[in-house]
């Protein structure tokens, strides 16, 4: 079973669904032809400073509203936009696209994980 779990989340992380644990910096795409965002979840350390990378890879500009997080109605285009954010409470927060892009737009969601 742990063998399973481990393929499971290697493949998670290969194919863009989870950005790697606790890094400093990571890159979020925001696709507005799929309606999805890329990672889907980042996982982030309580306590510790990360920059986030946000850009618009196709179609219409988007949005991200994390108030706990300090991401305040960020608005994502294809110049690309950083946002540092430093947790400082663990948990997981849903984020969806704050901005109407098209007809997928109830779909474009991701979360932040914070340990």
């Amino acid at each position: 079973m742990k063998t399973l779990t481990a393929t499971a989340l290697f493949a998670t992380i290969a194919l863009g669904a989870v950005a790697p644990a606790f890094a400093n910096d990571v890159n979020v795409e925001a696709n507005g032809q799929t309606f999805a965002f890329k990672p889907a979840a980042v996982m982030l350390k309580k306590g510790q400073s990360t920059t986030l990378h946000f850009k618009a890879t196709a179609g219409a500009p988007h949005g991200l509203n994390v108030p706990e997080l300090g991401i305040n109605n960020v608005v994502i285009a294809q110049a690309g936009t950083n946002v540092t954010v430093t947790p400082k409470k663990a948990g997981t927060y849903d984020a969806h696209c704050t901005i109407v892009c098209g007809a997928g737009h109830s779909h474009m969601a991701m979360k932040f994980i914070v340990k």
